[in-house]
């Protein structure tokens, strides 16, 4: 029955929750730990004509509970806002018995196209200055911000959306001395994250919701509440939920489909690139140094250098080529149709190739099928996304020049085209790398003819991934994202946020591994080696058991954590420092990440456990590691020789 109340109430085993009815703020409290949320953030949204309108607004509140056969439910009704009178939503949440978990859905009932974004949940109240009331960001590979941190977070690239560089997982949460939580969105192609900070560092974190195709759509989350826990509990709660729910799909069982897995793991990567051709009109065109604009290096001088590679002791290598089309590197897509001819055309690429064999390597060729380039011979604005209103989003910042986005509804079909143009030119890669699909948000189409949700975006990304399986070509791409795991084999990078940036910028809180907790034996993922003043990026390879970029040759300068300099080494130190990561992640590829930790509290010691019984641990001040199996070290260094005893 529905009625009018200041308070409603639900009862379970461990959690019990108060709802405010006219304002929606929600109160919790498991085992003794209480949270609730932040009176300064009520729960809001804004309409399209930018006008700001509190939950507690609503010229009409209808508002009850009931038992059903899974737990208790209560839900509020919110109708007719001033100003927005056919506006109207409702909130449901219930405690569902068998787990303790509390799941909140928001659900429009009426003018959905007059809503522009809506702020709830709501963040929780979080204000104590303390260092062990923490914050748990998957912004890149983790985030651990101490409320007493110094150092704002800044602008997000992505403003913090979900399925994006700024969110490998769709959830964030908090931790308090007495209890945490993990606030997980499931429903999260359009919505993220935003994190204020107060004057006195304490930070704030609550989530935004945005329309689909101009409307708003029913959002859900869950809450899930701990006792005393770290960002270790949180993180194998939810690959918990992954694999309960079929998500989980590792390496291991890749392999049995695609047994050349076993062969990538093990590899050191060589990033390299074949042709660059800078149109007039891109962000990175260079007048005033016009040799800038335009490089080619043959796909022979590339073999050869494979070749002395092998030569001097690298092991194996994992070789990613970009630039090997005609048109050059970022230029043309979709239409990366032929080999670039001035570099030795298909004969020089299976030179290529063939070299990289010769080592027991394998080869990857670049391939893009989201930027869509004015200047491809395919290009058809009626292939590309539209917005509601009928314009087509683009920029000109890439080397090709002006673009929009091909709708992922073709992209597919973009791919087996070219596919099947490479195999009349006989040439067979064992990879491919679809550039920007796990970094960048999916996209939307309103095109009547070929009409695309976000969400369905990603799952036509993830087909892109399924036909390269089909194949038997490994499948790659820029980043990893929790969307991609099941399908995804390994990927360009999947750092910390610090290596984004120059090295020497301040950080805005302590670098934590949260996505390889969840998902470090699903996705193989190479690591930066540099060498730095600041940092020996090797230590954080190590620590994740990740493969070792040997040569990482950017694409464009001073972006992607390409910032030059650093320490120079030998190629024989190069090598060696490679060869001991690829060791490490050959023998961890297969097995679960089950802890990460800062070694008595202090983050410049570190260690990672793995479900094999390796250890690893690294002091980042001494630049120092250890590598330890069942307790009983294996493998160690340090600076000048010295022991590596962490």
């Amino acid at each position: 029955m529905e009625h009018r109340s200041e308070t409603l109430c639900l009862s379970g085993k461990d959690l019990q929750v108060s709802l405010e009815a006219a304002s929606g703020r929600l109160r919790l409290s498991r085992c003794g730990c209480a949270w609730e949320w932040d009176r300064e953030a009520a729960p809001h949204f804004f309409t399209v004509t930018g006008e700001r309108l509190l939950f507690s607004q609503a010229l009409k509140t209808a508002c009850g509970c009931r038992e059903t056969g899974l737990g208790g439910e209560l839900f509020c009704r919110y109708e007719g806002f001033p100003g927005e009178e056919a506006i109207g939503f409702e909130t449901r949440l219930w405690l569902e018995e068998a787990t303790g978990r509390l799941h909140l859905e928001w659900l429009p009932l009426a003018g959905a196209e007059r809503i522009a974004r809506v702020l709830w949940p709501a963040p929780m109240a979080f204000g104590e200055a303390r260092r062990d009331w923490q914050t748990v960001l998957p912004l890149r590979q983790g985030l651990l911000i101490p409320n007493d941190w110094p150092v704002p977070l800044g602008r997000l690239p992505f403003g913090g959306r979900f399925g994006t560089a700024d969110a490998y997982l769709p959830w964030f949460g908090q931790i308090r001395p007495e209890g945490g939580y993990l606030l997980l969105c499931d429903t999260p192609a359009n919505a993220g994250y935003e994190v204020s900070r107060s004057e006195e560092g304490p930070a704030r974190v609550g989530v935004w919701l945005e329309p689909s195709l101009g409307a708003m759509t029913p959002r859900r989350f869950r809450y899930l509440f701990f006792g005393p826990c770290t960002y270790n509990d949180l993180c194998k709660a939810y690959r918990g939920i992954v694999r309960e729910e079929g998500r989980l799909v590792t390496l291991e069982e890749k392999a049995v489909r695609l047994p050349a897995v076993k062969k990538l793991a093990g590899c050191s990567f060589l990033h390299k690139s074949v042709k660059t051709h800078v149109d007039p009109e891109s962000r990175f065109f260079d007048p005033q140094n016009p040799g800038k604009n335009d490089h080619l290096t043959p796909f022979a001088a590339h073999a050869a250098h494979v070749r002395e590679l092998y030569a001097a002791g690298s092991g194996p290598l994992y070789v990613h080529v970009d630039g090997w089309a005609q048109a050059g590197y970022d230029n043309c897509h979709p239409d990366a149709t032929a080999v670039c001819a001035e570099a030795g055309g298909p004969e020089g690429l299976r030179e290529l190739i063939g070299a990289v064999h010769e080592g027991g390597g394998l080869l990857g060729l670049h391939d893009q099928y989201r930027d869509f380039y004015h200047h491809a011979p395919s290009y058809d604005p009626d292939l590309a996304c539209q917005n509601p209103d009928g314009t087509l989003p683009g920029h000109a910042m890439w080397a090709g020049g002006p673009q929009n986005y091909l709708c992922t509804t073709q992209a597919q079909r973009f791919l087996r085209r070219n596919l099947a143009l490479l195999d009349q030119a006989g040439v067979h890669p064992d990879c491919s790398y679809l550039d920007v699909f796990t970094c960048n948000e999916g996209d939307e189409c309103a095109n009547p003819r070929h009409r695309m949700t976000r969400a369905e975006s990603y799952r036509l990304r993830c087909g892109c991934f399924s036909y390269l399986a089909s194949r038997g070509i490994l499948s790659s791409s820029e980043e990893v994202n929790d969307w991609a795991a099941a399908d995804q084999i390994f990927c360009h990078y999947a750092p910390y946020e610090f290596m984004m940036n120059r090295p020497g910028t301040p950080q805005p809180g302590l670098p934590v591994p949260l996505y390889n907790l969840v998902y470090h034996d699903c996705v193989i993922q190479p690591w930066m080696m540099e060498k730095t003043a600041e940092s020996d990026y090797m230590l954080y390879a190590l620590l994740n058991a990740g493969a070792p970029y040997l040569e990482r040759d950017p694409a464009y300068p001073n972006i992607d954590g390409a910032f030059g300099g650093g320490d120079e080494l030998t190629l024989d130190e190069k090598i060696r420092r490679c060869r001991t990561v690829a060791w490490l992640q050959e023998e961890t590829v297969f097995s679960e990440m089950v802890l990460h930790e800062f070694i008595g509290g202090d983050p410049s010691r570190q260690r990672t456990m793995f479900a094999n019984g390796v250890e690893v641990r690294v002091d980042l001040e001494r630049r120092a590691w250890q590598i330890l199996r069942d307790g009983v070290a294996v493998d160690s260094g340090g600076p000048d020789g010295e022991g590596g005893e962490v």
